[in-house]
């Protein structure tokens, strides 16, 4: 279990431009269920998954990781931790023009030290469970949209995450890539993943893959719903 104590989030404290992204936010995200964050731009979902994934530190209060305090750890125990828990799937894919679809794959691993031959072995298998295994030579930029969104979810998936991490993943795409997206979750979920979302959009919140529902507002949680 993910345990979040109290935090709040403060940039710029004491500065003119001083803003307070989260007041006082308590949750416990529960292993192996798809959380998703909802509300509006500004609403400080994005901070709060930041915060959950070890990207960021909270200003006040601490989070816990199947019943380990992690806020206070030095930076390196929390690379290796953000490494080694977390799969990332980002609002702006943030995949490397010029470069393969496989090497995009890799290159979140390639820090670990593992012998290449594997490395490269487990990220085809990663391109093959999306349907991938012919655009593996392919330039990202030569990918279609949910080619693109396919690979940027193998990549997070490299290092094999218990939690899967993903913001706002079908705000550039259209209905039907919505939608195949959401399939690809319910099979990592259903494959024992934990899914933390973050989304404005109902076609995610509103799906059958969400456990619960966390609406959030202006730095602070304003209602959770537990999804039938």
């Amino acid at each position: 279990m993910i345990s979040v104590r109290n935090i709040s989030k403060i940039f710029n404290a004491g500065q003119p431009g001083e803003f307070t992204a989260l007041q006082r936010i308590t949750l416990n995200l529960q292993m192996h269920e798809t959380t998703v964050l909802k509300g509006p731009s500004g609403s400080g979902k994005t901070t709060l998954l930041g915060l959950v994934g070890c990207m960021a530190r909270p200003t006040t209060g601490r989070i816990l990781l199947n019943g380990r305090e992690i806020t206070s750890l030095p930076e390196r125990f929390l690379t290796d931790i953000r490494r080694s828990t977390f799969g990332f799937i980002f609002q702006q894919l943030n995949l490397i023009k010029g470069v393969s679809a496989l090497e995009n794959v890799m290159i979140p691993a390639y820090s670990t030290g593992e012998k290449f031959s594997l490395l490269r072995r487990r990220a085809l298998e990663k391109l093959d469970m999306f349907d991938l295994g012919k655009r593996v030579d392919a330039k990202v930029e030569c990918l279609s949209g949910g080619e693109a969104q396919r690979v940027a979810i193998a990549r997070a998936l490299i290092n094999n995450p218990a939690i899967i991490i993903a913001d706002e993943p079908t705000a550039h795409l259209d209905s039907k890539l919505s939608h195949e997206f959401i399939g690809i979750m319910k099979v990592l979920k259903a494959g024992g993943s934990t899914i933390i979302l973050a989304s404005h959009d109902p076609i995610v919140y509103d799906s059958d893959l969400a456990d619960r529902v966390v609406e959030m507002r202006d730095g602070q949680i304003v209602s959770e719903e537990h999804c039938p």
